[in-house]
């Protein structure tokens, strides 16, 4: 009698009502604040698609647009050698205070009572270009132009680096929405056995230790839920950052991955092709280059032509002149400036082609690398497909058991955790595999 009374009193405390919307079920999961949003909270339907994230991406993202700013910067550095070329044109006006008065305009006839003055202004308009030097402005040319190549090429390789990181935020959110998902259908299940495990034992067919068992599954399934949510909020607003755009209320929409065996090989020589880091280096090698050469043409004379045009204005007239000529200019010694500067240049010559050999080898290796992982990943994801056949089949066995009396509440759950978890388990392997293949498609610029 004394033992009946305290199942009494534990049922009562476990199972307040017989509904199953019982108050102790909002205890785990519907919570009032968790159900009802706020009144100013505007719940949206946005279906939000990989492609979509990846032009909002392109077109938004602040790293992108720095980049192509850098990209202007180098352009307009190249029109501006290239402007040099031509010369200048330049306007000029001095004003000289002499102690004495004299005559300083050019000679003109008549040589008559010819004006001096003590001040004299004089303006007017000079021209000066380059007429040899070396070809050193022909290669100062080539240098900016590698260099406005090299610069829109980053901005090419920004725009990879940023969809690629777009692409795996995007199927890591995938990922833990598979499980998520999982999770939730192993609540339903679970809150479905518990009606019906409570009906059974109300009829005195199985025992409280069960109902017992059942809730603790149910806690945990909550709490595994509320740490994949706030996990998928994380990276929702690390991809907003990339967006830069508010992505909260959108809904992932789930993407088709075609798994398949990858060739290494292939793979390897199209990378030695396609890959923007190479490219890049050797840009850099062909502008140290014309830099080299532009040192090396510093030990060749200058040569400038010069035209000017000009008015004196004292003694109360105005007097016009023009003049050109060649002026010729040749160091013959400083103190090995020329010399340092070109061993410095061949010196980052070498640096580059070593750095160049060395990136090749490196993005080689990692390429191998993620060829081989996902390629074992192809059959992790098969080796999951049959593990989730498995699983739904002892899932199904051991509810048959449970109900017959021949297996236990332990073996149940289990079984049923081990069904759910594998089904989360086979979607985010193909999403993981969808990671993998994306970090190789930086690889290869696509």
């Amino acid at each position: 009698m004394k033992r009946n009374s305290i199942l009494s009193i534990l049922t009562l405390a476990i199972i307040p009502s017989v509904s199953f919307t019982n108050r102790w079920l909002s205890g785990i999961s519907f919570n009032q604040s968790q159900v009802i949003p706020p009144k100013n909270l505007v719940v949206s339907d946005k279906n939000f698609t990989l492609k979509k994230a990846s032009e909002i991406a392109l077109k938004n993202n602040l790293e992108i647009q720095s980049a192509y700013e850098n990209f202007l910067v180098a352009k307009y550095k190249f029109f501006t050698q290239i402007s040099q070329r031509f010369g200048e044109v330049s306007f000029f006006w001095k004003y000289t205070q002499y102690k004495f008065p004299r005559m300083v305009a050019p000679l003109e006839p008549p040589l008559i009572a010819l004006p001096v003055d003590d001040q004299v202004r004089n303006y007017g308009f000079q021209y000066k270009v380059r007429l040899f030097d070396g070809c050193q402005q022909f290669f100062l040319i080539k240098a900016k132009q590698y260099e406005k190549n090299t610069s829109f090429i980053k901005y090419i390789q920004t725009r990879q680096k940023v969809k690629e990181k777009v692409k795996e935020l995007y199927f890591q959110i995938l990922i833990f929405k598979a499980q998520k998902k999982a999770l939730i259908e192993q609540k339903k299940a679970t809150e479905k056995l518990y009606e019906t495990v409570y009906e059974s034992y109300k009829l005195g067919k199985k025992p409280l230790l069960d109902l017992l068992n059942i809730k603790a599954k149910l806690r945990e399934i909550q709490a595994q839920i509320q740490k994949i949510s706030a996990e998928i909020s994380s990276l929702k607003n690390e991809l907003s950052t990339l967006l830069n755009k508010d992505i909260s209320d959108y809904k992932f929409q789930p993407v088709k991955i075609k798994v398949k065996i990858l060739n290494k090989n292939s793979i390897v020589k199209e990378i030695l092709k396609r890959n923007l880091d190479i490219k890049i280096l050797q840009n850099k090698k062909e502008e140290i280059e014309a830099y080299k050469k532009v040192a090396l043409a510093e030990f060749s004379p200058k040569v400038d032509f010069i035209y000017t045009t000009q008015k004196y204005v004292y003694g109360g007239h105005t007097t016009s002149d023009w003049f050109y000529g060649i002026n010729i200019s040749f160091p013959l010694f400083d103190f090995g400036k020329r010399f340092f500067s070109y061993k410095s240049a061949q010196a980052q010559q070498r640096q580059i082609e070593k750095e160049r050999y060395y990136l090749i080898q490196e993005i080689i290796n990692q390429a191998k690398g993620l060829v081989e992982k996902l390629n074992a990943q192809y059959y992790v994801i098969s080796a999951y497909k049959d593990k989730l056949k498995f699983y739904k089949e002892a899932y199904k066995i051991e509810k048959e058991k449970y109900w017959l009396g021949k297996s236990d509440i332990y073996n149940l759950l289990q079984a049923q955790a081990l069904y759910y978890t594998a089904m989360g388990d086979y979607e985010a392997s193909i999403y993981q595999w969808a990671i993998l293949k994306a970090k190789l498609d930086y690889l290869l610029s696509k």
